[in-house]
């Protein structure tokens, strides 16, 4: 053994507890009380000790280790796709997996084409031991990988609602997930309190736009700017807020077409709040083209957003790749388990309000 290196011995002895205990609080960490855990970790990292992790797997029978799919170009936008996509994707791989490293467990990626059959790719992962929980996203009611994850009792939690489901089975799962039309909401305030009266919207084609109750993140964030902007504005104003707004792809070309229409109908439209950076750019392109002056604001806080120069919203991934943790692992350690409502935080669905960074 490396005598340089401190073992679970010194650790013991630094904190002035049992071998037992040290090996509790990085194995079961809700055996041990909270002071005497907070003992054992300043005893950790006093010694700089770190735990052997091949060993500890095979004692436990568990591989320390968190499964979450990864896809490419996936679409933004569109159903319950729109948070997990493109640049958001990498982002939350990049925090879940520094989250993870905090807590001494691993991060196990798999992809899933759509002529896959995803459970078939659980299953495998299950059953070869390969990891102790997952991490889903797109989840939809009658999914089948809920049921199966439920029915072999292995700890799951998604990164985005199952919109337009029912009350009842949102309710029936952990999710965490952000709030759109929060930030949407936060984009329109912030035109108008710079002065700007008549404040456009360029978003993604939904099947419901006039609804009150979004069934995708698309309805979402075009609901935050709709209530907000029909808040602020004058009551008697003759034309609807959703007049000012235009609805396409997830494309610059398509956002530039929009603005080009919007612009059109409404000249004097001063600011424009846009759905995610892809459709801000195209807007600012077509702004430009039109040698016209007029502010706009994207999602996502993305590296477009920083280049170009335009306010964005920024999703507090790592607040929600650390949520996510703490819903399946509790306030500390390094155990993957199911929810536990008695001992997890209070509530496992979260929606967190993305920022706003302002240019």
């Amino acid at each position: 053994m490396d005598k340089t290196r401190a073992s679970i011995v010194s650790v013991a002895r630094e904190a002035g507890v049992s071998l037992q205990t040290v090996s509790n609080v990085l194995n079961f960490p809700e055996r041990v009380k909270p002071e005497t855990t907070k003992k054992v970790l300043a005893a950790i990292e006093k010694l700089n000790y770190t735990p052997n992790l091949s060993a500890r797997r095979l004692r436990s029978k568990k591989s320390s280790s968190i499964a979450v799919r990864v896809d490419s170009n996936a679409p933004v936008g569109k159903g319950s796709d729109g948070l997990y996509s493109g640049y958001i994707q990498d982002e939350f791989v990049y925090e879940l997996v520094r989250a993870s490293e905090i807590r001494g467990i691993k991060v196990f990626t798999y992809t899933c084409d759509p002529g896959e059959n995803e459970v078939d790719k659980l299953t495998k992962l299950i059953n070869s031991r390969d990891v102790d929980g997952f991490l889903l996203t797109s989840t939809v009611e009658a999914d089948p990988r809920l049921k199966y994850l439920i029915d072999r009792n292995v700890p799951f939690l998604s990164f985005g609602r199952p919109w337009g489901s029912s009350a009842e089975f949102a309710s029936s799962y952990p999710w965490v997930d952000v709030d759109g039309a929060s930030g949407t909401r936060d984009a329109t305030k912030m035109f108008w309190k710079l002065g700007h009266r008549t404040i456009g919207f360029l978003g993604w084609r939904t099947t419901n736009p006039s609804s009150t109750k979004p069934k995708s993140v698309a309805d979402d964030r075009l609901l935050g700017w709709s209530q907000t902007y029909a808040e602020l504005r004058d009551s008697k104003a003759k034309k609807s807020p959703r007049d000012y707004c235009e609805l396409g792809d997830e494309t610059i070309a398509s956002a530039r077409a929009s603005a080009a229409r919007l612009l059109s109908r409404h000249p004097d439209i001063d600011a424009i709040v846009c759905a995610s950076d892809t459709l801000a750019l195209g807007a600012q392109m077509e702004i430009a083209s039109l040698k016209k002056n007029i502010p706009v604001s994207g999602f996502d806080n993305s590296p477009t957003s920083k280049v170009f120069n335009f306010s964005s919203l920024d999703q507090n991934i790592s607040e929600i790749a650390s949520l996510a943790l703490k819903v399946l692992m509790g306030d500390e350690g390094n155990s993957i388990r199911k929810i536990d409502s008695s001992k997890q935080i209070a509530e496992p669905n979260l929606i967190i309000p993305p920022r706003l960074v302002v240019r």
